[in-house]
């Protein structure tokens, strides 16, 4: 029990910040003055705000022009065309928009930036040199009339399924790739993607523009990503580096230069394929079971005890992650976070030795616990506007009686600048009427418009 808690609470907290919260700007910050009430308002308004931003994307005419191309491309077996269809850069595209439409999510743009390579072809520096050209939809025959040449893909096309003439033009260009292991798909040879460029504009008009860029190591991992799309003004940025001592993340979501949604990890440690095997141990465990075993000789059904073995690695992560800062940012609110983490781990397996001989009993090991997170955890949620910290998050104990039983567990709980503390599920429990109401309005107004079934959010 005393290990379980201790994967558990570890392994939580560093998937959550590296997953969802660069810099640890604490020297600059200062407590608000406002007070806890006031605070409040100020992060309700950001989710109001997020809302918004989200409804105002919905009539871009961005989202008819993809739409109708994907569907013209679903109703053609041209070669080429199919590809596309099919490839991430056209997946970025469809998530974008079905982010518009409440469909999907920010992350899921994300995840389409990211690669630019689909299921198909074996050489995509192939496909691009046997089939580039130009490519005009012809409604007569419900399929493409094609040019091959040059060393853009252009393709004309409707802008939608009322539009009479092909108004749109979908450009791809500047594709490069290199030819380099792929440590993720052992089946795929061809080139990985190190450039592409893509637009699409609608009379003269351009309503999306996509760049993309990529560097990898000798092993075909990339160590550096850089990758934007920009539709009517809504942006999204990635940039990923890693080397052997920092791996670092940045995702941006803006409307023009104002940042609607920012998240921005780094960690610092050894991240190499010999540290990761000298640090990680393979143990093995034989326990036994009674069976019923069927005897020919005695025409008897024997209890058997039979042996089977349990294999499993277990990883000193610490050895590897040493460090990790990340910043979550929504409008101008942030949650800001900084861990120690080869010396968090360090100290919880000293407590977790005393407490395992006897040493210390459980209270005093949650005790323990709570005042070595304390010391290398810095989580803090603030207001980016004037670099306010709103609230700081720590660890406490909680002591519980069910019945006759005690139960003793660590929580984290909000520190304002009076020094009131606040645990987070209470904090949020109440005072966000509006928000949730504005979600609710725009949930509403999406299950009308695109004849959706989704359920509002209870507060």
């Amino acid at each position: 029990m005393k290990k379980l808690f201790f994967l558990i609470f570890l392994g939580s907290f560093l998937v959550f910040m590296i997953s969802s919260c660069n810099e640890d700007k604490d020297t600059a910050e200062k407590f608000s003055k406002l007070s806890v009430e006031e605070n409040k308002t100020v992060v309700e308004d950001a989710g109001i705000d997020f809302v918004q931003v989200m409804d105002r994307m919905r009539p871009l005419k961005t989202i008819d022009a993809v739409a109708n191309l994907a569907d013209i491309m679903s109703s053609s077996d041209s070669k080429g065309i199919g590809f596309f269809r099919d490839s991430k850069l056209f997946s970025a595209f469809k998530a974008a928009t079905s982010t518009a439409k409440g469909n999907k999510k920010v992350n899921d743009v994300f995840d389409a930036m990211i690669s630019c390579k689909g299921d198909d072809p074996e050489s995509i520096k192939q496909f691009w040199d046997e089939n580039v050209g130009t490519y005009t939809w012809n409604p007569s025959l419900d399929d493409w009339d094609i040019v091959l040449g040059g060393n853009k893909f252009i393709i004309y096309f409707p802008s939608s399924d009322v539009a009479t003439t092909n108004d749109a033009i979908f450009t791809i260009s500047n594709y490069t790739g290199v030819i380099i292991a792929n440590p993720i798909d052992d089946d795929y040879t061809g080139d990985l993607p190190a450039t592409v460029n893509a637009d699409l504009k609608v009379g003269s008009k351009t309503l999306i523009t996509f760049v993309f860029g990529a560097e990898y190591n000798t092993d075909g991992v990339p160590n550096k990503i850089a990758a934007d799309l920009d539709i009517e003004g809504f942006k999204f940025e990635i940039d990923i580096a890693n080397t052997t001592k920092v791996v670092s993340a940045s995702y941006k979501f803006l409307e023009g230069a104002d940042v609607i949604m920012k998240l921005t990890a780094s960690g610092e440690g050894l991240f190499t394929e010999d540290n990761y095997n000298d640090n990680t141990t393979t143990y093995s465990e034989t326990n036994y079971y009674y069976d019923l075993v069927y005897n020919p000789y005695t025409y008897m059904w024997e209890e058997v005890l039979v042996p089977y073995t349990d294999t499993w690695e277990e990883t000193d992560f610490e050895e590897i992650l040493h460090s990790a800062s990340a910043d979550f940012q929504l409008f101008n609110i942030a949650i800001r976070g900084n861990i120690d983490v080869k010396n968090l781990v360090d100290q919880i397996k000293i407590i977790d030795k005393d407490w395992d001989n006897e040493v210390i009993n459980e209270s005093t090991a949650k005790d323990r616990y709570v005042e070595k997170i304390n010391q290398y955890l810095n989580l803090r949620l603030v207001n980016v506007s004037n670099n306010e910290i709103m609230a700081k998050v720590e660890a406490y104990v909680v002591h519980e009686t069910n019945y006759s039983y005690e139960d003793i567990y660590v929580d984290f709980r909000l520190t304002f600048s009076d020094g009131s503390p606040i645990d987070v599920e209470t904090y949020f429990d109440n005072g966000f009427d509006s928000f949730v109401n504005e979600l609710n309005g725009l949930i509403n107004d999406l299950n009308s418009e695109y004849e959706l079934d989704m359920d509002p959010v209870e507060y």
